[in-house]
């Protein structure tokens, strides 16, 4: 990486303040909100109406409802999702349109979710659809029309999905192991049969070329303040774009299936075979997965128990074009000139070009590192950067740079230098090991660290150069910074 030519902005500039604190408030808004968690246990909660409802409505003619059935006990999840031992599942789960709407096969919401069996977490990676990506089948777009592709080529849903699911292992390096789909229609009526859904809406919105499933247009408006949505709202209000960013389309969809959840679990519904029978009947037909009954009960019954701060939400995003002040995790991607792409708005890696799609080193780093490290996330200590060199600005490059892969860089005041010189880059961590107070050496967050700081990690009482007395990360660079900070 090259720290002279990294632009680092911590104020906003006068010409552009409106633009930046439109965007900042968008993104710190998302990062305050845990809505991307609400999707995954929206369908959670979808799989397991469908999984209790199938095996009920099969062994019990007359439906009544039985807790003795066999369920696939929460210990064998792993073992009988993957058919395979193993502590980490991957699942594609998307939402296409479906039915006579148009782009009925475009995946409209792509989520990569990994559930991990000893920590008792579950990581989601959100995609977004305007990824600009090559298509498997040959050509190029949007990632979300993959899908759509295999189909038209005569492909099955299954291989369809596969072929999906392959762009995404070249995207992020992980192996999708089964997949879950619903289609627009299948959330209408769920959301119906739980009698709408309570969202406050954040903003009054008007967009008047919704499309009206007919190649045409309607107007849709809906008002600012606490609203109760039936289904055909719900879903115009998570699909509008054209008055808004698909980033703030994206954070309407993560609020409406939010909600969903929330409302689906406060009705008890397990505990009413009629409200089984009814949702059951309403969305099975709209879902496709290669998963078996067993499996989306066993899914159910493991996120049942998974504390809501165990539900990590992330995204691709292109937060970070503005440096440290506004960069977010998963801030790899960034938005090209339309006239490079017909006009399309379309998001690239960074690194990226038009004749150079397949750039993914840095998504695939962060891939690993939320799928593979989620403790990092729950223990979250504050880590400062300082430099000890001569050389004016590294510190800022690396900090945006680990703040980028999730690593917990607050502000401006986690940058700072010395006038100790360091021949050789130092990782210092405040830990109190008589009162197990700070950061263990044992900490996930200093192992995933060791992937882009390669330099000793050592143990201290308390922090050498940071503001704050609260137990922190010190990663102090030397003059070998540019061999031990990891591209």
């Amino acid at each position: 990486m090259s720290f002279k030519k990294t632009k680092l902005s911590l104020t906003e500039s006068n010409s552009g303040t409106s633009h930046f604190a439109s965007f900042k408030n968008r993104y710190f808004a998302m990062k305050k909100r845990n809505f991307v968690s609400g999707i995954f246990l929206g369908f959670l909660g979808i799989s397991g109406v469908v999984a209790v409802s199938f095996i009920t409505f099969t062994q019990l003619p007359t439906f009544h409802f039985n807790f003795s059935l066999p369920f696939p006990s929460k210990g064998d999840l792993f073992q009988t999702v993957s058919g395979t031992e193993q502590d980490k599942i991957n699942i594609l789960i998307t939402g296409i349109g479906g039915g006579d709407h148009d782009g009925a096969n475009l995946t409209d919401t792509i989520l990569f979710a990994s559930l991990h069996g000893e920590s008792k977490t579950i990581s989601l990676l959100s995609v977004p659809r305007d990824l600009y990506v090559e298509y498997p089948l040959g050509g190029r777009g949007k990632i979300n029309e993959i899908y759509m592709q295999g189909l038209y080529a005569k492909e099955s849903p299954a291989q369809a999905m596969e072929d999906l699911g392959e762009k995404l292992r070249e995207i992020t390096g992980e192996k999708m192991d089964h997949y879950l789909s619903i289609d627009f229609d299948g959330f209408t009526k769920f959301v119906d049969l739980l009698g709408g859904i309570e969202v406050t809406v954040e903003e009054d919105l008007v967009d008047k070329e919704y499309p009206d499933n007919n190649w045409g247009y309607l107007t849709f408006s809906i008002k600012k303040g606490r609203q109760i949505l039936d289904g055909t709202t719900a879903l115009k209000y998570a699909r509008s774009r054209h008055s808004t960013s698909d980033f703030d389309r994206s954070h309407r969809q993560q609020l409406v299936i939010k909600a969903v959840k929330d409302k689906l679990f406060s009705l008890d519904i397990l505990t009413s075979p009629t409200k089984i029978k009814s949702l059951y009947y309403a969305i099975v037909s709209h879902i496709k997965t290669d998963l078996s009954m067993g499996q989306l009960a066993s899914l159910a019954l493991f996120g049942k128990d998974i504390p809501t701060e165990n539900i990590l939400a992330f995204n691709l995003n292109d937060s970070c074009f503005q440096g440290l002040a506004y960069c977010q995790r998963g801030g790899f991607l960034y938005t090209p000139m339309r006239d490079l792409f017909g006009g399309a708005s379309v998001l690239l890696p960074d690194g990226a070009t038009p004749n150079h799609l397949d750039s993914y080193a840095d998504t695939s780093k962060f891939s690993n590192i939320i799928f593979n490290y989620p403790e990092m996330f729950l223990e979250n200590p504050e880590i400062t950067v300082i430099n000890s060199t001569k050389t004016s600005g590294i510190a800022n490059g690396v900090a945006l740079y680990l703040k980028k892969f999730g690593f917990n860089i607050p502000d401006k005041n986690s940058i700072g230098s010395t006038k100790d010189s360091y021949d050789k880059t130092q990782v210092f961590a405040t830990w109190d090991s008589e009162n197990s107070i700070g950061i263990p050496p044992a900490s996930k967050t200093l192992e995933a660290l060791s992937l882009f700081i390669f330099a000793p990690q050592q143990s201290v009482p308390m922090n050498k150069y940071s503001k704050t007395p609260s137990p922190k990360i010190e990663v102090v660079l030397g003059k070998d910074y540019r061999m031990v900070v990891g591209e």
